[in-house]
């Protein structure tokens, strides 16, 4: 993805991709790596509400790649979370890795989230805190 930078016009990169998965039994992960920022938060979003709908039961969104999130990449965890609710479907973040845990604690949001170290966790619990 790239964009104009505001004051001389170059384009500038950033580096962004989701990719979702049907893991099966109702479950659907949806895999974000890079930047999450002001330049691909509309990316984001579309990856996120596309896979938090019927038929999902539950969503676990997989950042451990992710390399930074900004106030913009945290709207997109709250509408996910909010989207979830609408739906009756469980929302669980995996594989928070400093550059998503920092503003999470910071804003104290991680505290409205499901959290599981990887994957495997997450099915394990079906996506639901021990």
């Amino acid at each position: 993805m790239s964009q104009p930078d505001s004051e001389d016009g170059e384009m500038i990169r950033t580096t962004f991709d989701a990719v979702t998965e049907d893991l099966g039994d109702g479950i659907v992960l949806v895999r974000l790596s890079g930047e999450i920022d002001i330049a691909t938060t509309d990316f984001a979003s579309e990856s996120i509400r596309a896979a938090i709908a019927p038929p999902a039961r539950t969503v676990l969104i997989d950042l451990s790649a992710v390399t930074f999130c900004s106030s913009a990449g945290l709207g997109n965890l709250v509408e996910a979370r909010r989207l979830a609710v609408q739906h009756g479907i469980t929302l669980a973040l995996v594989g928070v890795g400093r550059p998503v845990d920092r503003p999470l604690t910071i804003t104290g949001l991680g505290r409205e989230f499901t959290i599981f170290a990887s994957v495997e966790d997450a099915r394990a619990q079906g996506g639901r805190q021990p």
